[in-house]
C-alpha cells in the first residue's frame, strides 16, 4: 500500500550480551566501521556500526531495548525468526514517546498485517506479552495508550481502503481494552499513583 512504504534508514539487531564480541568480529569482517567511542561507553547494552557504502546505521541493541522504555530481551531472542517475536517487535514501536511518522505507519502496517491472538507466529501477535509487559509498567503502559491514540488519529490523515482501517482500528482497540482490564503489579499501581507528576519515559538524548 502506497501510504505506508517508507525508505529504511538504519537496521536494528538484537543479540546476547554474551555473543557482542563474536558479533563485533562478525560485522567488521563484513566490511561494517564501529563507533570505537560509542561502543566503549555503551557496550553493555548497546552497539552501533556504519556501513559507509550504503550510508546506514546500524544498531545492536544487547539483551535488552532501551529507548523512552525498556524491553527485556534476553529471554525473547531464540523465540523467533529472523526477527525478535511480532509482539516485541511492535512494542519497540510503541514505546517511542517522541513518535514520528516512520513509525507510525509501522505500526499500521503490523496491526493490519497481523492477528491478535495467544502467541507469535508468522501470522499472529502475542496479545498476552503485551498484556505482561504494560501491566509491570506503569511508564510503558502510558506511552503505549497515548500512541495508539496517535495512531488512530494518523489513520484519519492518510489514504488506505476501509477494510484496512477498519481491521486497524478493531486492533488498536482490542490491545487498548486487554490492557486496560488486565490485573496490574504492586509496582504499576505504586508508580500510576505518582502519575504524570514525574516524567515516565526517557529521551533520545537520555537513553
Amino acid at each position: 500500500m502506497p501510504a505506508l512504504i517508507r525508505e529504511p534508514k538504519d537496521i536494528d539487531i538484537a543479540a546476547h550480551r554474551r555473543d557482542s564480541g563474536k558479533l563485533t568480529k562478525t560485522l567488521e569482517e563484513l566490511g561494517l566501521r564501529a563507533d570505537v567511542r560509542f561502543n566503549a561507553l555503551h557496550g553493555a547494552e548497546r552497539l552501533r556500526f556504519f556501513d559507509t557504502q550504503m550510508n546506514m546505521r546500524i544498531d545492536v541493541f544487547l539483551d535488552i531495548f532501551r529507548e523512552s522504555h525498556v524491553i527485556e530481551l534476553k529471554d525473547r531472542l531464540e523465540r523467533f525468526s529472523p526477527t525478535i517475536p511480532p509482539s516485541d517487535l511492535l512494542m519497540t514501536k510503541f514505546q517511542i514517546w517522541e513518535i514520528n511518522e516512520k513509525d507510525l505507519k509501522d505500526i499500521i502496517a503490523m496491526m493490519y498485517r497481523f492477528e491478535l491472538g495467544d502467541k507469535d507466529d508468522a501470522n499472529t501477535i502475542d496479545l498476552g506479552r503485551i498484556i505482561e509487559l504494560t501491566s509491570d509498567d506503569w511508564g510503558l503502559y502510558k506511552t503505549t495508550t497515548v500512541n495508539i491514540e496517535r495512531t488512530l488519529n494518523y489513520l484519519k490523515t492518510i489514504d488506505l481502503p476501509g477494510k484496512v482501517k477498519d481491521k486497524v482500528i478493531n486492533n488498536l482497540n482490542r490491545m487498548k481494552e486487554a490492557m486496560d482490564k488486565a490485573p496490574k503489579s504492586m509496582k504499576w499501581k505504586m508508580r500510576a499513583a505518582i502519575g504524570e507528576k514525574v516524567k515516565w519515559y526517557e529521551t533520545p538524548e537520555e537513553a
